[in-house]
């Protein structure tokens, strides 16, 4: 192991040891799972609500251009298939995409940082932005807002993008501690409890807001992905492998945006309650504050 390797797992370390005295994780909370209070998936039947939406005919959804300056008009629907997938489906190949990066020390993963580019193992017609979490890059004031400039990516034209803004991340194969469930409904009842802490959550795209933000919450069923040896939450025990998880939050499917610079706003907090981490003090408020900076080419 170099010395640069070496720096990044003490980093990671670090933050394991945060983590778990905060009793908070990446991409903003990612440790738990499900889909709870006041989400718009039920545990019950959600199933067949996604393969009613796969099943229905949506041309108006399949590759729409963003029409800025009105309210929702630059985000999918949320009950909309896009590209031949529900979000449930999106979100799952989201955390499939982002646990499979190997977090080398010159392209970090992107829950750790934002300083990856965009472009970097992006394909396809969709591509993903994964909110960095305060707690890799500033341990001493997790609360801190964000700019993540990415200007100097070009994002090609009639390129979609899956904005996964606060969310949570449950699985089995997490390293040992409070928040690793056993069971698939562990993964399940985690993800559903940090995710129904979400509050004040917002989103503006070009100054514009985004209205009923709280409607495009999406908890996957359980799925499968497979993770290199330096995966984003193995460190600094080095466990990786094939694991099953569950994902609960909120995420935009954006429409292909015009050519140009744009700016995209979002952020909101995790509210704790007591009992949350057992009998461990209750942690304050995890607040997210990000400025997204994206170039989308002609």
């Amino acid at each position: 192991m170099n010395d640069i390797d070496q720096e990044l797992t003490a980093l990671v370390s670090q933050f394991k040891r945060a983590l778990r005295s905060s009793a908070t994780a990446a991409t903003i909370a990612v440790i738990v799972t499900g889909c709870g209070g006041g989400s718009s998936d039920r545990p019950a039947g959600s199933a067949v609500a996604d393969a009613a939406v796969m099943n229905a005919a949506d041309p108006a959804t399949k590759r729409p251009a963003a029409q800025p300056g009105t309210d929702n008009s630059a985000i999918v629907p949320r009950h909309a298939r896009f590209d031949g997938k529900t979000y449930r489906q999106w979100v799952t190949s989201f955390w499939q995409w982002v646990n499979a990066i190997d977090n080398g020390p010159f392209l970090p993963n992107p829950l750790i940082n934002c300083t990856r580019p965009i472009s970097a193992g992006q394909s396809g017609n969709v591509w993903y932005w994964a909110t960095p979490s305060s707690y890799f890059h500033a341990l001493d004031v997790p609360n801190t807002p964000q700019t993540c400039d990415q200007s100097a990516n070009v994002i090609p034209a009639n390129t979609s993008i899956l904005l996964a803004t606060l969310d949570t991340f449950s699985s089995t194969l997490l390293p040992p501690g409070v928040y690793t469930p056993t069971t698939a409904a562990g993964e399940q009842e985690i993800a559903n409890r940090f995710a129904d802490r979400i509050e004040d959550l917002f989103v503006t795209i070009d100054n514009v807001p985004v209205t009923d933000v709280t409607a495009y919450r999406v908890a996957t069923n359980q799925f499968t992905f497979s993770t290199p040896l330096r995966w984003v939450f193995g460190m600094p025990e080095f466990i990786y492998g094939t694991g099953t998880a569950v994902a609960d939050g909120y995420y935009l499917l954006l429409k292909p945006l015009p050519a140009g610079s744009h700016t995209i706003h979002y952020g909101g907090r995790f509210h704790y309650l007591p009992g949350d981490f057992g009998q461990a003090a209750t942690p304050p408020d995890y607040v997210v504050d990000i400025t997204l900076l994206i170039t989308v080419g002609p």
